[in-house]
């Protein structure tokens, strides 16, 4: 096997189907927790490295919202994400990508080459949560 060429490695697909069942764009300390409580032998250096890996490669995504650590997703197509200010969860924004936006040439002398929206506010459990407590 050449040394370029990278194995799949029973840890690496543990870590992919891991992060494909999560489905909450966890961070790489969340993905080792759920291996760890699914009885997965996979140290933490592991899964960071493999997660890290993916995303230089552009099999899955890195995410970096305000004030959180790396997270990941296995969708790879541009969308854009709501970030709950309460419980901290993170979802897909069910909003067209607006590629138009990228194709922009220039804005105030800077070269735009891609963009990330990220909409913070209140999931519908922390707002119903919330508003029982009469804190809307």
């Amino acid at each position: 096997m050449a040394k370029t060429e990278k194995r799949t490695t029973h840890q690496k697909r543990a870590i992919r189907e891991a992060l494909y069942k999560m489905d909450n764009h966890p961070t790489a300390s969340m993905v080792a927790e759920y291996l760890s409580q699914d009885g997965q032998k996979v140290s933490r250096a592991t899964v960071f490295r493999v997660l890290s890996d993916a995303a230089d490669e552009g099999s899955i995504t890195r995410i970096q919202l305000l004030g959180e650590d790396v997270r990941y997703d296995y969708k790879t197509e541009p969308h854009y994400h709501l970030h709950c200010r309460c419980c901290g969860r993170i979802a897909d924004a069910v909003l067209p990508y607006m590629q138009d936006l990228d194709s922009r040439s220039e804005m105030n002398g800077f070269l735009a080459e891609k963009h990330e929206i990220e909409f913070i506010g209140l999931c519908c459990e922390c707002a119903s949560q919330m508003k029982e407590q009469g804190n809307t």
